[in-house]
């Protein structure tokens, strides 16, 4: 025969059992949910990340633009002096600008020469 009072625990322990289980689904449910969400984070983390990067890429890429045509500049600067005869060392040396050389040379050709 069985005994009432164990079979009332038995119902007790599977009440338990069932609310315990409907417990887990529930967190089950939510770390999902918590899951689900995260891709979402990560590529917003990602775009944020990437913006900013460009950003600071597009930065430096204008401020070392900037500074090669600065630099083209003061080099076709430098020539021109160089070719003109007014560079340091042309006027220090009394060397007259190529122009003139070019011009006086034997060889060269301009209005007035054969």
């Amino acid at each position: 025969m069985s005994d009432p009072n164990a079979a009332e625990e038995l119902r007790e322990v599977i009440r338990e059992a069932h609310g315990l289980l409907k417990d887990l689904r529930a967190e089950r449910r939510a770390i999902e949910q918590l899951l689900d969400g995260i891709p979402a984070k990560v590529d917003d983390r990602i775009t944020t990340a990437l913006e900013a990067g460009l950003k600071d890429l597009t930065e430096a890429t204008g401020k070392a633009i900037d500074k090669a045509t600065a630099n083209v500049f003061h080099r076709f600067e430098t020539l021109e002096a160089i070719l003109t005869g007014t560079d340091r060392a042309s006027q220090r040396a009394g060397r007259p600008p190529l122009e003139d050389l070019l011009r006086n040379h034997p060889h060269a050709k301009g209005p007035g020469r054969a």
